[in-house]
């Protein structure tokens, strides 16, 4: 007579696992080992694991173990890939054949490219057949696989490395490659995880769903009944990306040779193993997954953004499983006006990643992103992210201040205080560089800001000087870059710096700490006066953030300017209001004493016909009249009536 059936499900609530049994008589022991080994495999972290017991009567009995017990997958989460170059060396000096093989298939092409340009500057046509150069480049980078493709990526996003022709050039390049086969896929997911399909899932559909350089992603179905993203890895991907990055490492020496005939001088192999450390965290999917829930507890909380959980028992170094998320695409038409929202729902949390948090989504392109059936913006792949220091992130918003404000001293200072700009590098002809390569942004509104094409400009300068930018910068640029894109496609109009020059005086005039409340006084202060349009600007601005970071801002700066120590700025304040009376017109004493008692307090009555304050300036005022209201703030009592 055939046993009665031992079930065992678990269900996951709030990072616990709860276990219900059917007990039942079993007569054979190793059913009893049998449903050990089976609760073994399913040990989570900070999960509360029970052991399976007999009773005298023969039952099977749940009782309360051991408690942070972790599964293999989760132990090994703590154990990063780590990119290691002598590792690399001592695994193929002696593999003679296969290096070989290889080297000759990536050298031949590679050493011809390299020959050409030589040839090109000799003969004085490297100007004359740069974009026909650039073009062949991405090619031959196309044609060398996986790892020479995600290096080309990566290189699009280096405009001190290249010249803005190759970086145009390999913006181009698809991550996609057909699928390979599905035998060789399972037989991955079931070394992996450690068992048979039929006894992980209870089905994956015959055909991935996407297929890319790295790996390619099926749906799946688990026992429980939950949809499944289930993402593994090519086979023997990380064996071909090894072998090729040793293979560039050994020829950084001869193509740096050759470069230098060209007037290239950087140092390939260190840009080689920057590389290698970016790649490993790419191809470590146990990374990916440590990512993907960091971003869900950082960001999967805000309104609008969706960030699928992690299944961690159906999860190792070569294979993923992430909840499923049923959406289209950003621009598709099906959306309607929900896309503009969606596309502003990525700008501000792109954002707040990047300057508050300081833990960033690297590869925010059009397929990792997902508008869900709930109007929801879900994030996806999180194979790609960097992280900032407060220090790096104050950088990225001063930057932003100074480009907008087309400050290119200040711009060249900052440059240089982060490393990227040599300190003792003359800054007067990188100061003029800027001027020339920008001349129609300097006279541009911030809304008329196109990212890609200042960053091209800015390229040709970080190009032609000696700039070093190092991994997190060039991180911002391409996922500014690629925001930026995705948004076009939704709105033609769409600027990036528009969008993000709120968020960035909003922070300016919140933030207390001492490196930012030092760069507001330099940067609305020149020559001891307050400058009208960055002070008008950055209220402006500040007051069109959503929510509580309007108020929060402007309450933040009348707290700073009403302090004991900020009677000069109040002065300052005082005398632009006066020079802008002056030029109506207008007694600053009567129109003070008219108004002391007005519940508005900075408006100017005139007459019509009569000249009128500056639209910017009238808000700006009104901006911080509202604000003092609210405080209870009298003019008399902010200005001190300044008798001077």
């Amino acid at each position: 007579m055939r046993d009665e059936a031992f079930v065992c499900s678990f269900e996951a609530r709030n990072g616990r696992y709860r276990r219900g049994i059917a007990t039942c008589a079993i007569a054979q022991s190793d059913r009893l080992v049998a449903a050990n080994k089976r609760l073994e495999k399913l040990k989570f972290v900070d999960a509360e694991v029970s052991k399976i017991v007999r009773t005298r009567d023969g039952d099977l009995l749940e009782v309360s173990g051991e408690k942070n017990a972790k599964s293999a997958a989760y132990k090994s989460a703590n154990e990063r890939k780590q990119y290691d170059p002598e590792k690399l060396e001592s695994y193929f000096k002696d593999r003679h054949i296969e290096c070989w093989r290889r080297r000759l298939q990536v050298a031949t092409p590679l050493l011809a490219f390299a020959t050409n340009i030589v040839v090109d500057y000799q003969l004085g046509r490297a100007s004359q057949n740069r974009r026909k150069r650039a073009t062949e480049f991405m090619e031959l980078v196309a044609s060398l696989g996986p790892a020479f493709i995600k290096a080309g990526q990566a290189l699009s996003s280096r405009p001190d490395l290249l010249p803005p022709e190759y970086l145009q050039e390999l913006q181009k390049l698809q991550d996609r490659l057909p699928p390979f086969d599905n035998e060789q896929a399972f037989d991955q997911i079931e070394s992996e995880l450690g068992g048979k399909l039929q006894d992980l899932f209870e089905r994956i559909d015959p055909e991935p769903v996407a297929a890319a350089s790295i790996g390619q992603v099926y749906k799946g179905y688990l026992k429980t009944g939950e949809e499944v993203a289930i993402k593994v890895q090519r086979p023997n991907c990380e064996k071909i990306i090894a072998l090729d990055i040793y293979i560039l490492r050994r020829m950084s020496g001869l193509l740096n040779e050759l470069l230098r005939v060209v007037k290239y001088d950087f140092d390939l192999k260190l840009i080689v193993d920057e590389f290698g450390k970016l790649i490993y965290d790419e191809i470590d999917y146990l990374n990916e997954a440590r990512n993907a829930e960091r971003f869900k507890d950082l960001y999967g909380n805000m309104e609008n953004i969706f960030v699928p959980k992690v299944y961690w028992r159906y999860t190792s170094a070569k294979v993923i499983t992430l909840e499923w998320v049923d959406g289209v695409r950003l621009e598709s038409d099906t959306l309607g006006e929900d896309r503009s929202e969606l596309v502003r729902s990525l700008v501000q949390c792109s954002l707040r990643q990047m300057l508050e948090n300081g833990f960033f989504h690297a590869d925010p392109h059009g397929g990792n992103l997902l508008a869900t059936n709930n109007a929801a913006l879900c994030y996806l792949d999180f194979g790609m992210t960097s992280t900032l220091t407060q220090e790096q992130s104050y950088g990225i918003i001063l930057a932003i201040v100074d480009l907008v404000n087309r400050d290119w001293e200040s711009l060249v200072a900052l440059y240089k205080k982060l490393g990227i700009l040599d300190k003792d590098a003359d800054e007067e002809p990188i100061v003029k560089a800027l001027n020339d390569a920008l001349p129609d942004v300097l006279d541009a509104s911030v809304g008329q800001f196109n990212f890609k094409s200042v960053i091209s400009k800015l390229g040709t300068v970080f190009y032609s000087f000696d700039f070093q930018l190092p991994p997190y910068y060039t991180a911002i640029l391409r996922c500014l870059g690629v925001l930026e894109g995705v948004a076009i496609q939704v709105d033609p109009e769409f600027k990036i710096l528009n969008e993000a020059y709120p968020f960035v005086a909003s922070r300016l005039l919140s933030d207390d700490s001492a490196e930012l409340r030092s760069a507001l006084e330099l940067f609305l202060v020149k020559d001891g006066e307050l400058v009208a349009d960055r002070w008008t600007s950055l209220l402006i601005s500040a007051s069109r953030m959503n929510g509580d970071d309007v108020s929060a801002g402007l309450n933040s700066f009348l707290e700073y300017i009403l302090a004991d120590d900020a009677t000069e700025m109040r002065y300052m304040l005082a005398d632009l209001l006066v020079d802008e009376l002056d030029g109506l017109g207008v007694d600053l004493t009567k129109y003070l004493r008219g108004y002391l008692a007005s519940s508005s307090l900075f408006s100017l009555q005139v007459q019509p016909g009569d000249a009128q304050m500056s639209p910017k300036l009238q808000q700006a005022l009104s901006l911080v009249n509202d604000s003092l209201l609210r405080k209870g703030v009298r003019i008399d009592d902010f200005f001190g009536i300044v008798q001077r």
